[in-house]
């Protein structure tokens, strides 16, 4: 079943991995007259490397939206197994929602663990441990008018989740943005540079030698 997804960001980040220092220094700027402007190329660049990734680097929360496009065969559900998560690492998952066909809204809570076969899954349960991680929704969950999960066609999916190796405004503020590998920030320095120097139109991608840099740490989907 072909399913569509948004992804939202409800938090961001409160600061980012590369300071206005740091990318000056790399830019070899001297003066603050772009302040601004450099500013917004390292927020478009942090994106940029996240988008390429599949990663959330700074503390943020999400909200994925995930939509079959079948809603009217409850027998092929697509819910029926592991899902992953489009960004990693995943600190928690903070909430998840379905919304079926009759506009009915059921939040799903976590579910009792350890499971005991052949006890079904009430609930949902997740890997966070795995890059990316991955949930399973038990499609034997009762919903908000009676119904089973594996009896419902839904119209989505919400999950809100907190991703991102660390937040700035967390003590120590400097290890944990040195958690981030050095790659990574190297690749959005070079990106800021590029996106600084390239005012008008210039190619809309990744450095090559970021793409090289972020490579190593790229979740790539089957």
């Amino acid at each position: 079943m072909l399913l569509r997804t948004t992804l939202q960001v409800v938090t961001p980040p409160p600061a980012e991995p590369v300071s206005l220092q740091l990318a000056k220094l790399h830019c070899r700027i001297d003066h603050s007259d772009d302040d601004l402007l450099l500013g917004g190329h390292i927020t478009a660049a942090r994106q940029m490397a996240e988008s390429y990734l599949s990663r959330a680097l700074i503390t943020q929360t999400l909200l994925w939206t995930v939509l079959p496009e079948n809603t009217v065969r409850p027998d092929l559900h697509f819910l029926a197994g592991w899902i992953d998560l489009p960004r990693a690492p995943v600190q928690s998952i903070d909430t998840v929602t379905v919304l079926d066909q009759h506009g009915n809204s059921t939040e799903i809570g976590a579910a009792a663990l350890p499971l005991v076969p052949p006890a079904p899954l009430l609930g949902y349960m997740a890997d966070l441990a795995l890059s990316p991680a991955r949930m399973m929704i038990g499609t034997a969950t009762v919903l908000a008018d009676g119904r089973t999960l594996r009896q419902a066609a839904l119209q989505h999916v919400q999950v809100e989740f907190t991703a991102g190796y660390g937040s700035p405004a967390e003590p120590p503020a400097a290890a944990i943005v040195a958690s981030i590998p050095q790659p990574i920030i190297s690749a959005i320095l070079l990106t800021v540079g590029h996106l600084y120097e390239n005012r008008g139109d210039a190619v809309a991608e990744l450095p090559p030698a970021a793409q090289w840099l972020l490579d190593p740490y790229r979740i790539m989907w089957a």
